[in-house]
């Protein structure tokens, strides 16, 4: 299963490759930089609309960000 941080670790990760800010990648979802910081730092998970808008900004499957992989390192785990 994948927790909030985790989501919020994988949706950073991938924003940074794609070379976009927080305020870049909420201007192109729609939703303010507020919430892309708040799923970034695992404090939400926003809602599926904006996940799925989220993962098509970035070029990636929405089932991206549930897959329970080992790459994605939490400190203090």
């Amino acid at each position: 299963m994948v927790t909030l941080i985790q989501l919020g670790h994988k949706i950073k990760n991938l924003r940074e490759k794609k070379g976009l800010s927080q305020v870049q990648l909420a201007h192109m979802v729609g939703v303010t930089n507020s919430l892309i910081c708040k799923i970034e730092t695992g404090q939400t998970s926003g809602s599926i609309h904006t996940l799925k808008k989220i993962a098509n900004k970035l070029d990636v499957s929405v089932n991206i960000f549930f897959e329970d992989d080992s790459s994605v390192k939490v400190a203090g785990e």
